[in-house]
């Protein structure tokens, strides 16, 4: 399901890219070690932590789930079979599935909370108002440095980023892109 949140443009998400991995004491080019961020989860955000389930604990189309706990802090539900598939390798859309939870988190923090659901409500609305497009949004630009990335093919994206082909083929299709609204969400 989704929410209706306060709307973020890509712009700012682009700007809270840094922020976030020195949140986690990573690097600011590179790629995204990931596993070491959900290892640090609970430390970031006290309160939180993060569960592996079986993949039948989760609907088929939800590899993880982030939902407020009730020590003040987020609890992450990664499928056996996302988590299994992070820990092999860091390569892969696996890493981006744990990333995008961790953003929910990030995102939630910073005050981009749950206003309404939006799933079968029948309303359409902005995707820069969409709790998932700003994770998704938010964890592209985590994942992959936006100004370190630009002009790079989508081989390359996948060889340096570690990232899926989808991310990679996304960011290339987006290529140089400029930010000409104040809130340029699109609908990926």
């Amino acid at each position: 399901m989704d929410y209706e949140t306060k709307p973020v443009s890509r712009h700012d998400l682009r700007k809270f890219a840094p922020e976030f991995r020195m949140m986690f004491h990573v690097p600011l080019t590179g790629p995204l070690p990931v596993m070491q961020l959900l290892d640090k989860f609970a430390d970031v955000f006290p309160g939180s932590n993060y569960q592996i389930v079986e993949d039948s604990d989760l609907p088929p189309l939800t590899m993880a789930l982030c939902e407020i706990n009730d020590d003040g802090g987020y609890t992450i539900e990664i499928k056996e079979s996302v988590y299994t598939g992070a820990c092999g390798t860091s390569c892969g859309p696996n890493p981006g599935f744990i990333c995008h939870e961790i953003c929910h988190a990030f995102l939630l923090s910073k005050g981009y909370t749950p206003l309404r659901p939006i799933e079968h409500s029948g309303v359409k609305i902005p995707a820069y108002c969409s709790m998932e497009w700003q994770a998704k949004a938010l964890c592209g630009e985590v994942m992959i440095p936006y100004e370190e990335s630009i002009g790079m093919s989508e081989e390359t994206l996948v060889a340096t980023y570690h990232v899926s082909w989808a991310f990679a083929e996304y960011r290339c299709r987006m290529g140089n892109k400029t930010l000409s609204t104040p809130l340029d969400g699109d609908a990926e």
